[in-house]
């Protein structure tokens, strides 16, 4: 990894308000986001318990998510400090917290639903989130996780984005392709109920439950 930084570090470079910075004032990142949550919000239904935002950032897409998902709590976790801080005065009620998505600070069987969007391809052990994942859910209780296809579009794409967005340039540390995150998954134990792939096939999605 280039300039001897950590994947931590990396992420703290990230702003806080990137997304909703992104969001407002980049054509690109409108239209990705956009598209990525009508197709995540298809596939998600209510709960009344608590629901979990791994890799949180700075809340933007966890109130989106807790808008439609509902649940009487919403709790968030990510690397980044200023992050963090963001998504606590996004949603004043959640708890969000500064810790390791490969060790989550939960109890067992403690998520209705758990969110993992876009964050496998970032860490050094994704099979260790699954499983974390699969440990802080409740029976029943469903997760929906969301990871670029690495296809031959998506690795252009993402080398002209950190070109202008050179913050990201040692950030994505995993690649998934082929049917490698439903290998993971199943591994797990979890149960796939949904697989999808969208965005022109850049993102894949899958819906899996805890049985």
């Amino acid at each position: 990894m280039d300039n001897h930084k950590s994947l931590n570090e990396i992420h703290e470079d990230v702003p806080a308000n990137h997304y909703d910075v992104g969001i407002k004032k980049n054509l690109f990142q409108r239209y990705w986001h956009k598209k990525r949550f009508s197709e995540i919000l298809k596939v998600v239904r209510y709960v009344q318990g608590s629901i979990l935002d791994v890799g949180c950032h700075g809340g933007t897409f966890t109130r989106v998510i807790l808008e439609k998902v509902g649940g009487n709590k919403v709790y968030g976790i990510d690397v980044s400090y200023s992050a963090i801080k963001e998504a606590q005065n996004k949603i004043p009620d959640g708890d969000f917290r500064v810790g390791d998505v490969q060790k989550l600070p939960f109890g067992s069987n403690f998520f209705d639903a758990v969110f993992c969007l876009e964050v496998l391809e970032h860490v050094d052990n994704p099979k260790s989130v699954v499983f974390e994942i699969k440990r802080v859910l409740k029976k029943n209780g469903y997760i929906v996780i969301l990871v670029p296809t690495d296809n031959i579009l998506f690795k252009i794409i993402w080398r002209i984005w950190t070109l202008y967005y050179p913050v990201w340039r040692h950030a994505h540390v995993q690649s998934f392709t082929g049917k490698s995150l439903e290998g993971v998954v199943k591994e797990s134990g979890l149960k796939i109920k949904k697989v999808k792939t969208f965005n022109m096939s850049m993102l894949k999605l899958i819906v899996a439950e805890k049985k």
